[in-house]
């Protein structure tokens, strides 16, 4: 457990556990909002249209905030350097979930729940997401490159190296 203490898995620590917590958010506000859709009954044509409507704003706003109070709250005393180190195993993390992502659509022809499932410790970057997809009007991977170095936005809470 002494390991896990080192101020170099902090980030990834406070990461993975934000993005638990934003993936287990969306599924709550997504069955809520289907059941509120459900609620309103079917249309004048007698169908019922489920959309996400503004579900994924809204949880982009949540992650954003969720972001930035974790950053303060938990890594806050830490150098820049040792933040800068900490943040690079997530940039890592990410560029290697990205790949697999990629590999498996392109060579496979379908998307891994593996990595839909690893996923889940990026989902406290969905604010980044959200802001280059509502800039650019496109989902693609040059829009995704951005959230991959979020984790570097940490780098504001540390205080300067004591050399």
């Amino acid at each position: 457990m002494d390991f896990l203490r080192r101020p170099i898995w902090r980030v990834p620590l406070v990461l993975g556990a934000l993005g638990l917590v934003c993936r287990c958010l969306t599924y709550v506000l997504g069955l809520t909002w289907g059941l509120i859709q459900r609620a309103r009954g079917p249309g004048p044509d007698g169908s019922t249209v489920l959309t996400t409507g503004y579900l994924s704003v809204i949880m982009a706003v949540i992650s954003f905030l969720l972001f930035w109070w974790a950053g303060w709250r938990f890594l806050r005393g830490m150098t820049r350097r040792e933040l800068f180190w900490s943040a690079s195993i997530m940039v890592v993390v990410y560029a290697v979930l990205l790949a697999a992502e990629q590999i498996s659509q392109h060579v496979f022809g379908t998307y891994s729940l593996t990595v839909y499932r690893l996923y889940a410790l990026a989902d406290g970057n969905r604010w980044v997401d959200q802001l280059f997809f509502r800039l650019t009007g496109q989902v693609s991977v040059s829009t995704v490159l951005p959230s991959i170095f979020a984790p570097y936005l940490y780098l504001i809470f540390g205080r300067k190296d004591q050399d």
